[in-house]
């Protein structure tokens, strides 16, 4: 082990510890960070009892929907960037290119998918991987280099929030190196727009089918209305965001939630909390994609998500659903779904096993 390493993995364990200890001393945030707890609801409704709270983390947490709304817009906080791109590439037309290449992706993946035992995760994140491939011309074999660095990268996103074990933090290094070298254009949506294509998927055909008559009945009503697609996804961006933390700094000092924010201090929006505000979103634990559009247009999204990476996503993942619905899969198996750990930002499912009918 070189003493690069060591010095890595001891940086890494010492700011774990210092999570771990703010959330034994009882502070909230620092136990959202930690991720013991599968279900996270309590810890965001004790966030949502103060307009604004003090992480003994040192960062300001907004956790209530109008607080994290203003901390979101803002002109006295920036969005720090949902990771290091170390470049100012971007891809300028992501919307029309997703939507000419998702729907071809996803019939292409399903086609060489088996009927029984698929993995739905696995399955958005092909798709996503080959839309992304298609719009920057690579050809096979480069299309899987980069399905092999994006599933490097897992984890990408939630490292500044959460330190990763010191493996995963070199294997997230050397994929976001291989990414920049396949797909500088498309850096950012193959770091994070696949992976929230692939959680936008999965999600809304876990909350779907949890709902109602069960997938059935969400893929009768994507089949008689394509449009449906849009509200399901608006749906699960509210209910379970593939992004539930944004970090912003103050460049000077500001007003929020009835604290003074000092220029230089942090500001964490907890988009999964203020997206189950009771206040904003009646009966916030239904999945209900026919909610009113006050509620729809009420769902947060970041500005560091807003350019290329988001509508990448949703346009993906509305093809996808729209493909699913004719081949109607239903999820089979009664474990309990499993999510990645130390992922407080992107907590993903594992694996969503599917069959056809």
């Amino acid at each position: 082990m070189s003493h690069t390493d060591r010095g890595l993995g001891r940086r890494l364990q010492l700011q774990q510890g210092l999570i771990w200890l703010a959330a034994a001393q009882g502070d909230t945030y620092a136990a959202l960070l930690r991720g013991l707890d599968i279900d996270p609801r309590d810890h965001w409704r004790a966030l949502r009892a103060q307009p604004l709270s003090r992480s003994a983390t040192g960062d300001w947490v907004a956790a209530r929907h109008p607080v994290a709304q203003a901390a979101l817009t803002a002109p006295e906080l920036r969005g720090l960037p949902l990771f290091d791109a170390h470049d100012d590439a971007s891809w300028p037309d992501a919307v029309a290119a997703a939507a000419r290449r998702a729907a071809t992706s996803w019939e292409h993946t399903l086609d060489r998918t088996a009927s029984d035992g698929a993995d739905l995760v696995a399955v958005a994140r092909d798709a996503a991987v080959g839309a992304l491939a298609r719009a920057c011309g690579l050809d096979e074999a480069a299309e899987r280099a980069l399905h092999t660095a994006v599933l490097r990268t897992r984890g990408a996103l939630d490292a500044p929030f959460y330190p990763q074990s010191r493996t995963r933090t070199r294997e997230i290094a050397d994929g976001l190196a291989a990414l920049r070298a396949l797909v500088p254009a498309g850096f950012d949506i193959a770091v994070a727009g696949i992976p929230m294509a692939t959680d936008l998927v999965a999600d809304a055909v876990t909350h779907g089918a949890a709902t109602g008559d069960g997938a059935p009945e969400l893929w009768d009503r994507l089949t008689a209305e394509p449009g449906h697609a849009d509200r399901v996804v608006r749906e699960t961006l509210r209910l379970a965001p593939p992004l539930r933390l944004h970090v912003a700094v103050a460049d000077a000092p500001c007003e929020l939630g009835g604290q003074h924010i000092e220029a230089g201090e942090r500001v964490v929006t907890v988009l999964g909390a203020a997206h189950r505000d009771p206040e904003v979103f009646p009966d916030p634990d239904r999945f209900d994609p026919d909610r009113p559009r006050e509620q729809q247009d009420a769902v947060l999204v970041p500005d560091t998500a807003r350019s290329s990476v988001l509508p990448f996503a949703v346009a993906c993942a509305r093809e996808g659903l729209r493909a699913l619905a004719t081949r109607r899969p239903r999820p089979v198996g009664t474990e309990p779904l499993v999510r990645r750990a130390a992922a407080p930002v992107s907590p993903s499912l594992v694996a969503r096993p599917m069959a056809t009918v």
